[in-house]
């Protein structure tokens, strides 16, 4: 069964992406299956994953992310007929040494209907519409495939957002450790716990959402992006952990008895850690967030 794990922030140029890239690559060369989903409607991801050779203005309408959630809509005015996806047309794959690739599910800013966040507009926050991706990955058997579903998710809280947290193992958050990105995080731990609380414990059919979710997805925890060198931020995440201490949060560091919240892998020179991920470069810098992410779930 593939854990699922997403990656946000609300707050943007924290190096996201690029992590999630650079992550999933270092999975693969440890041997799993991985699969990179784009949730984001800049499809920041997507571009670095489809690479030099093609564009996103090249896909076809059913080759993106977009088509699933446009269909579903669409699909609603004939709830009598199944819809059948297909996953050699819809998940590409990024061919890598000794037969190993990383696949993934590209989101498009040029697809006729909207992009993610248009779409998005046009769906509600109830349980049919949140469960879209649930459902995705359920009929297609992506879950048995997998060894990991990685979710990058944009700086905001829509319903696609939403089915993401709800769907999703784990969670993790990239910050550039400064007074208001750390802020930011602890806002954004407690609106992934509401969420939760809103559709799997306080629902009048919470029993349904949870039977469809799963348990809430457990916080990693944060591991830190400096743009440049190094700066003494132990002020500042003393304070971090102390409103994490403070709060109701569900960590695995903290069931471990690991903790604090952090990851001991810092992301240096992140500056030029973007420009080779760009180029579809896999850098050594993220090998050992890696290590750190499978000792605490497997």
């Amino acid at each position: 069964m593939a854990k699922k794990i997403f990656v946000g922030n609300y707050k943007g140029g924290v190096g996201k992406t690029t992590s999630i890239y650079q992550i999933g690559m270092h999975l693969v060369n440890k041997g799993k299956k991985v699969l990179l989903i784009d949730l984001d409607p800049q499809c920041s991801l997507s571009e670095i994953c489809i690479g030099k050779l093609n564009t996103l203005d090249e896909l076809k309408f059913n080759e993106s992310l977009n088509y699933i959630y446009d269909i579903w809509l669409k699909a609603k005015q004939y709830p009598h007929i199944e819809f059948n996806f297909k996953n050699d047309i819809l998940i590409k794959r990024i061919p890598l040494e000794l037969n190993m690739y990383l696949d993934y599910i590209p989101s498009n800013i040029f697809y006729s209907g909207g992009g993610l966040d248009e779409i998005a507009m046009r769906m509600k926050d109830n349980l049919d519409d949140l469960t879209v991706l649930q459902q995705f990955l359920q009929k297609q058997g992506l879950n048995d495939i997998y060894d990991y579903i990685l979710f990058d998710c944009p700086p905001s809280n829509n319903v696609i957002t939403q089915g993401a947290f709800l769907l999703s193992d784990y969670f993790i958050i990239p910050t550039i450790v400064q007074a208001i990105s750390i802020r930011g995080v602890a806002h954004y731990i407690k609106t992934v716990e509401k969420i939760y609380n809103k559709y799997c414990e306080e629902h009048e059919n919470a029993d349904i959402a949870k039977l469809l979710f799963g348990e809430r997805s457990k916080f990693l925890g944060i591991f830190q992006i400096l743009k440049k060198g190094s700066v003494n931020n132990n002020s500042v995440l003393n304070e971090l952990n102390a409103m994490l201490d403070n709060s109701s949060v569900d960590t695995v560091l903290k069931l471990k008895g690991k903790g604090p919240y952090l990851f001991n892998s810092i992301i240096k020179n992140y500056e030029d850690i973007a420009r080779n991920t760009a180029e579809g470069i896999i850098v050594d810098e993220y090998e050992n967030l890696t290590n750190e992410i499978i000792d605490l779930i497997e």
